[in-house]
């Protein structure tokens, strides 16, 4: 099995990058404009909680609590009561404060049921009393029934991914702390729930019964089966709970295949619900359904555990940030009634910019320096202005053009009327042609989102603009320009417009792209002094 090397991944990105590094007489870390900075000995303990994951220990955990003697975990069962016992030595190891009920781990409930809290204090005095939550549901389905198995039932339902796999990641974070020492501004509250196939029961009786002041809980993870992992994938839902969650659940510093799903589809159907409706913004980490959900053969020897690893260093990586960030945002009602079909509809992608010039060329064969016009339709203006098919281009624009990129692009940034020069067999021919449209000259449209203020999004890209040749994807967002956070789409125009007035050769953008943070430099070098036009 691949070990991942998370010291190579974390900050890598960001220590290299233009805008990744700010260093003072303080030795202030800033990893981007999203998150709040970190000092240089907080980064490497964060590197170190991060890396301290281990698919081998996942698995321990996971092996523990999916074992056939558990029975299944049902809640309130032997088995169940077992699991208890391990979650609380393994917290009791890690140096966890208790954060149950009359000073202990435990919070019963409906007889013999019962929460596993703990509490990592936070170290900042204005910030300590304020809690991040990351919790998973520890009991399964035991034995199954008609009501809560897939069949067959009558046989122990080991729930290795539903939910050791989650248990075990939060078993990780746990560790992570108590290993690197980490110090939270924060303060981190540990909960394992019982009862959730019940009903989430665990999670509502701590809702309405909560172990520390529930206002003062600023955030919340509910980490829900996260074992099996397919195409990188890791699902993130919950994010429309809070403003900007997005934004600061995305970071520099991922696996290079993974990506996050940042899905929009939110129900009651897992330990997140509760919370949310007490007024917490809540997210829920997951790796998806599989046909093994609710049978006996979920079972150990089928997780991803690479997979595990690397949502579990997410989680980390997003537990230890959150806990540090300056400011969480407040719970927003209205993420109930954002579901997928509004996501569809938000970012439908504009269509394709017409073709400015309506012609097709190639290189001419044998040729290096010449490009040759491969089709020239009838009924379009470049035949009408005189170009012909066959003709050979010499250069557009009073530029020689080597490369259909290259045409491509002078095409783009030119003016409505540009000159052309070719050749028709003996001939040297100057045309002026009329090109459809404005010059687009940046090659990107964008849209906003109400829960991103700070973001916007792409819904065009034009092929062979300076924006595609810089590598820049529908859907991306982009977080900030020339160093500075992005404060919606009337300041995005603003600026680049400026920028392509003034003559700005480059312009550097920081976007997301599926929970990953990067840098992009746009080059407009080519044709950028030509007149700004709104839509770019």
């Amino acid at each position: 099995m691949q070990r991942i090397d998370w010291s190579r991944i974390l900050f890598r990105g960001a220590l290299g990058a233009a805008y990744g590094v700010v260093g003072g007489a303080m030795g202030a870390l800033v990893l981007s404009h999203v998150h709040a900075a970190v000092s240089a000995e907080k980064a490497v303990a964060l590197r170190a909680a991060v890396a301290s994951v281990t698919a081998v220990e996942l698995r321990e955990h996971a092996g523990v609590l999916a074992d056939d003697a558990l029975e299944g975990r049902e809640a309130g069962s032997r088995g169940g009561l077992a699991a208890a016992r391990y979650l609380e030595q393994r917290l009791v190891q890690a140096g966890m404060s208790p954060a149950g009920d009359s000073a202990s781990f435990r919070q019963r409930f409906r007889g013999s049921y019962q929460n596993l809290l703990a509490v990592l204090p936070g170290s900042d005095p204005e910030l300590a009393d304020e809690y991040v939550l990351v919790g998973a549901h520890y009991d399964h389905v035991g034995y199954g029934t008609r009501r809560n198995s897939n069949g067959p039932w009558g046989f122990v339902h080991n729930g290795a991914d539903d939910n050791a796999s989650g248990v075990a990641a939060v078993l990780e974070v746990v560790d992570a702390a108590h290993r690197v020492d980490w110090r939270p501004r924060r303060s981190i509250l540990f909960a394992f729930w019982d009862a959730e196939e019940k009903g989430l029961l665990g999670a509502k009786h701590w809702a309405s019964a909560p172990t520390v002041p529930l206002e003062q809980v600023k955030l919340a993870f509910n980490v829900d089966m996260v074992g099996r992992m397919v195409g990188h994938r890791l699902e993130v839902s919950g994010t429309r709970t809070g403003i900007s969650l997005r934004r600061l659940l995305s970071f520099r510093e991922l696996p290079p295949e993974m990506r996050v799903d940042f899905t929009w589809e939110y129900k009651d159907n897992s330990d997140h619900w509760p919370l949310y409706q007490a007024g917490i913004p809540a997210v829920c980490v997951h790796t998806g359904l599989h046909e093994d959900y609710h049978r006996p053969s979920d079972d150990v020897e089928k997780l991803n555990l690479h997979g595990m690893e690397q949502a579990t260093g997410y989680l980390v990586q997003a537990v230890f940030r959150m806990a540090d960030e300056d400011h969480l945002p407040a719970c927003r009602e209205v993420a109930v009634s954002e579901n997928p079909e509004l996501k569809k509809r938000l970012e439908t992608l504009l269509p394709a910019l017409p073709s400015r010039l309506g012609v097709e060329w190639t290189r001419a064969s044998g040729s290096e320096e010449f490009l040759v016009a491969a089709r020239v339709p009838v009924d379009s203006t470049a035949y009408a202005d005189g170009l012909r098919t066959g003709d050979r281009l010499v250069e557009f624009d009073g530029i020689p053009c080597e490369s259909v990129d290259q045409l491509l692009r002078r095409v783009l940034a030119s003016e409505s009327r540009a000159s052309c020069v070719v050749e028709r067999g003996e001939q040297r021919l100057k045309l002026m042609l009329t090109l459809a449209g404005p010059p687009v000259r940046f090659g990107i449209a964008w849209r906003e989102d109400a829960n991103e203020p700070e973001t916007v999004f792409v819904t065009r890209v034009a092929p062979g603009s300076p924006a595609d040749v810089a590598g820049l994807e529908p859907l991306d967002r982009i977080l900030s320009l020339q160093g500075s956070v992005v404060r919606g789409q009337d300041d995005l125009l603003d600026r680049i417009s400026g920028a392509l007035s003034n003559g700005t050769e480059a312009i550097a953008l920081e976007i997301e792209r599926a929970g990953r943070i990067s840098d992009v430099w746009v080059d407009l070098s080519h044709g950028s002094a030509l007149r700004a036009d709104p839509s770019l």
